[in-house]
């Protein structure tokens, strides 16, 4: 049961990346594409380990290529999707949507067992408990479409990696997954508007560089440590159980959020009622008995 730990480490930083993000992105950056680039900047670092693992099959190749584009474009549609009027209601709707597809994909896999999907079924009913109240709002159709296509792609991703780890050593498939997002970097290199939007942080007004800029690098590094070990965690267990698992982010979320929704109320709106709390208490007893399920 090692990857229960590494998964709760990784949501936590995940929650903070979050919390940066909705910050950033109503107060700061304009254009989500310029957390894509910076994102894979950072990622590119893991090429450096070449020289110290052997070079995979094409399959695996293939399989590792396959999930870091599916998680570059579903991480594009959730920041756009973070940009909306209903931006409590993003983060929720992709965390619970995500798992549920890859319950679909183990299921029809035979991958895992009629007791693990008991679990994840109570560990994803915790996430929609934990998050109810972010769920309320005007529905609109393009934040809908962003938010299911999104979970769709993180689902693919996550269930590709998988496959590749099933064949190859952990090091192996996330060095050989890289190489895939230099393409991408030299597109925003050498195409003008794209470059334009990549540079905004280096032109920006000095306030915002002194402000944004270190909150911006927290939020980077935050978000490669929790995909790193996430990453780690699907390696050594079902991605369906792993994704589920992501419930006690959201406990963290509420946290961070009551802590700084004080300070930001406009960001960060916090309303308590008998229902949230009833909601939070059963959310959180949902979660506890899916991870008791799972350690068993």
């Amino acid at each position: 049961m090692t990857y229960l730990l590494f998964a709760i480490i990784s949501y936590f930083l995940n929650s903070v990346a979050v919390t940066v993000d909705k910050f950033l992105l109503t107060k700061t950056i304009p254009d989500p594409l310029i957390y894509i680039f910076y994102f894979s900047l950072i990622s590119l670092f893991a090429l450096f380990a070449i020289p110290f693992v052997h070079t995979p099959s094409l399959e695996v190749f293939f399989l590792a290529s396959i999930s870091t584009l599916a998680w570059t474009f579903g991480a594009y549609l959730m920041f756009w999707a973070l940009k909306s009027d209903q931006v409590q209601r993003v983060i929720p709707v992709i965390g619970t949507i995500t798992p549920l597809v890859l319950l679909i994909f183990a299921s029809q896999a035979r991958s895992i067992t009629n007791h693990q999907t008991v679990a994840i079924t109570l560990l994803i009913l915790g996430i929609i408990f934990l998050t109810l109240q972010d769920l309320k709002g005007k529905l609109i159709k393009e934040e809908i479409i962003l938010e299911v296509c999104s979970a769709v792609f993180f689902a693919i991703s996550y269930y590709m990696l998988r496959l590749a780890f099933e064949k190859e050593s952990f090091l192996t498939v996330l060095v050989w997954s890289r190489p895939i997002l230099l393409p991408l970097g030299i597109l925003f290199l050498i195409i003008p508007f794209l470059r334009k939007k990549i540079k905004f942080i280096l032109h920006s007004p000095k306030q915002i560089v002194q402000k944004g800029g270190p909150i911006f690098l927290l939020g980077q590094l935050s978000a490669g440590a929790s995909e790193l070990l996430l990453t780690f965690s699907i390696s050594l267990a079902n991605p369906a159980i792993v994704n589920s698992l992501q419930g006690i982010k959201y406990v963290f979320l509420l946290t961070f959020s009551l802590i700084l929704g004080k300070k930001y109320p406009q960001i960060f709106k916090n309303k308590f009622s008998p229902v949230f709390l009833t909601s939070q208490i059963l959310g959180i007893g949902f979660i506890g008995v899916g991870l008791y399920l799972l350690l068993i």
